[in-house]
């Protein structure tokens, strides 16, 4: 089976139960993570070893952006919750593991399931075809530059857009977007599912051609997790 579970920001305790509930093994089940596994929770190191050592898979994520960037002194360290993973003896090897993620990722659907796209935010407009898009992107070398790059930040940050990709900073609920952008699922036709994280204040949702996992967690919630084969959603 594969699991996709949306934004962890450092809740391992939370991770061992969804997985305890959901009988993860890692011989014949895939963890895939929405982007944000580090930062804001308790436990960013616990979360991220754990999910290595379960052969985990995902996107980068607009944490994992910041964290890479605050390491290599592209931008300054704000407060955050990332000083043991810095401090960690293994943390080069755990932060190259998130700077190797990419911003997209397909998932085949299989028996008759809708193929899926995982990113952490959602897609541009403009990227008509999520393949190339996802081809251009994912292929560059994952440098600094890359990091900041305006196709990744529009993947790990979007939530309200215009048909143009012109993006505001809005991060309330989608119905609340101020005119003229809105969010940008509403923007989005394709056949495959996309799923997403990142918009918490947004919750979990379903809709027509996307599925959103962030229900916020850090700050309370549940943490939500979707398995693609069997089309069921399991929160804890």
């Amino acid at each position: 089976m594969r699991w996709i579970v949306g934004d962890l920001q450092g809740c391992a305790r939370e991770l061992d139960k969804l997985l305890a509930a959901i009988a993860f093994n890692p011989t014949h089940d895939q963890l895939w993570a929405a982007g944000d596994l580090i930062n804001r929770g308790p436990d960013s190191l616990a979360t991220l070893r754990r999910w290595r050592e379960l052969g985990g898979r995902g996107v980068i994520g607009n944490h994992e952006v910041y964290a890479l960037c605050a390491r290599a002194g592209r931008w300054p360290r704000k407060p955050d919750t990332l000083g043991e993973l810095f401090a960690a003896p293994d943390a080069e090897e755990l932060f190259a593991s998130l700077r190797a993620l990419p911003a997209m990722a397909f998932l085949p659907g299989v028996d008759g399931g809708r193929d899926v796209w995982l990113v952490h935010a959602g897609v541009d407009p403009r990227w008509l075809d999520l393949h190339a898009a996802a081809a251009r992107i994912n292929g560059a070398e994952h440098d600094d530059d890359w990091l900041q790059s305006d196709d990744v930040s529009f993947a790990t940050r979007v939530r309200c857009c215009t048909a143009e990709g012109e993006r505001n900073r809005f991060d309330g609920p989608p119905e609340r977007c101020p005119p003229p952008f809105r969010p940008w699922d509403s923007f989005y036709a394709g056949e495959a599912l996309i799923v997403h994280g990142h918009w918490a204040r947004r919750g979990h949702y379903r809709g027509v051609n996307t599925i959103g996992l962030d229900s916020g967690c850090v700050y309370g919630g549940r943490l939500t997790a979707w398995c693609l084969e069997e089309d069921r959603v399991v929160q804890v």
